[in-house]
């Protein structure tokens, strides 16, 4: 079975994906490819990643698995959509490491799954924007105890990257930089779903809805769909000209004063995290999307 594991990171696609691609249901299934509700797959694969990492066997793992999200003959290829299987939320950062349990959750994963194919999918966000993000989404105490270890200029994700890809080597990582996303969407649906539509995704445009006002996602889809860009460089040529028109500006508005970052450190940990990109770029096993 070949088995797309798209595992956020969270804050970025915020379900997005799976949402459209269960939009596209009818064609995906009559191609082979099954994109179940988070519900019936997250509380099983975590339960049995904790059993395997606690040293507990998980007997029947796969049938238990495609059981439960309805898998039949004729599916060659599933897509598990959920940040949640890496970690939950308030433990996607310590001091200065992303997902810090990581390792064992992938090599969990790899014992579960070892008998697939496996391709890993994740799109990652500049810290300077995700830490802030995350102290908003965290109850106070958990606000407090990750201010007392926070190493903002630290923070990289190369380090999970390279934990991925030595935990689970056979599985390739395609990754991608969740401020370029708009530009890039369309691209990322077929890509993690292993699908090309002869015409849009649909609902696809439901994601601009994120970044653009004024009915910007729906005169967007109207124009693209009168006159399909010709490769993808014309769609982001299109895209880019839509944004700049109707890109609601209040929505990208991020609030640092949880951080207590000052603009200069923002901006040095913005460098890093530029920095930080060209070097997974050059990692063995890795695609890095770009628009």
């Amino acid at each position: 079975m070949k088995i797309a594991l798209h595992l956020g990171v969270h804050l970025t696609d915020d379900t997005k994906v799976r949402t459209c691609l269960r939009a596209n249901k009818r064609p995906l299934e009559a191609a082979g490819i099954l994109v179940p509700r988070a519900r019936s797959y997250l509380n099983l694969m975590r339960g049995a990643a904790n059993q395997i990492v606690t040293g507990e066997e998980v007997p029947e793992f796969d049938s238990k698995l495609f059981s439960s999200v309805e898998v039949t003959e004729a599916t060659q290829r599933i897509v598990f959509s959920a940040p949640g299987l890496l970690a939950k939320q308030h433990q996607a950062l310590e001091g200065s490491l992303f997902y810090p349990s990581a390792r064992a959750r992938v090599s969990a994963f790899r014992h579960l799954l070892g008998g697939h194919e496996v391709e890993i999918f994740m799109a990652l966000r500049n810290p300077a924007s995700f830490v802030p993000a995350l102290l908003q989404e965290m109850h106070a105490t958990e606000r407090a105890e990750l201010l007392q270890t926070l190493v903002g200029a630290e923070l990289r994700w190369s380090h999970l990257i390279a934990e991925i890809r030595e935990t689970w080597p056979e599985a390739p990582i395609t990754i991608w930089c969740d401020e370029d996303t708009p530009f890039i969407w369309h691209r990322l649906l077929r890509l993690i779903s292993g699908y090309e539509p002869e015409t849009e995704f649909e609902d696809s445009f439901a994601w601009f809805e994120t970044v653009m006002v004024d009915g910007g996602p729906d005169k967007l889809a109207a124009y693209l769909n009168a006159m399909p860009p010709v490769d993808d460089g014309h769609r982001q040529q299109v895209i880019s000209a839509f944004l700049e028109k109707f890109c609601d500006t209040d929505k990208l508005d991020i609030d640092f004063s949880l951080t207590g970052w000052d603009e200069t450190q923002v901006d040095v940990i913005s460098q890093l995290y530029e920095d930080d990109i060209d070097h997974i770029r050059t990692m063995d096993g890795v695609r890095l999307i770009l628009p």
